[in-house]
């Protein structure tokens, strides 16, 4: 993978926003293969550094996937202001990373539902709806 900002990898954590990262590596929290960083922009390849912050190694994924169990009440969509949503359900850690639902459960349905950033595009349903309904 290429190298990427500091700030902008542990940002995708989703544990630290942009502006917290660099209060971190201003204060010297924040290593890089064991050296302390000396700015957010600096570059490193997270699938081969060893970033760690306040000495825990950062565990970072390129994309993230979580099976949901699906209460009823809730909404499958990112947003709405009408009502609570899917992810009103997760931590704060997973609900910035840009998760969204891959398929949709109706409001008053439970059941499994799949949420994930990484999808090549945002319309991850209907990657997975192509094709012609049997006939």
């Amino acid at each position: 993978m290429a190298a990427q900002r500091l700030d902008k990898i542990i940002a995708s954590t989703g544990r630290w926003s942009r502006r917290e990262v660099k209060d971190l590596i201003r204060q010297g929290r924040v290593t890089v293969d064991g050296v302390p960083a000396r700015s957010a922009e600096e570059k490193a390849d997270p699938e081969q550094a060893v970033i760690a912050v306040n000495g825990e190694k950062l565990n970072w994924r390129r994309y993230t996937w979580v099976m949901l169990n699906k209460p009823a009440g809730y909404l499958s969509a990112t947003e709405d202001g009408r009502g609570a949503t899917v992810l009103d359900l997760l931590p704060q850690d997973l609900q910035r990373q840009g998760l969204f639902p891959v398929g949709r459960l109706d409001k008053d349905t439970e059941g499994l539902l799949l949420l994930t950033n990484g999808t090549p595009y945002r319309g991850g349903q209907r990657r997975f709806c192509r094709g012609s309904a049997p006939g």
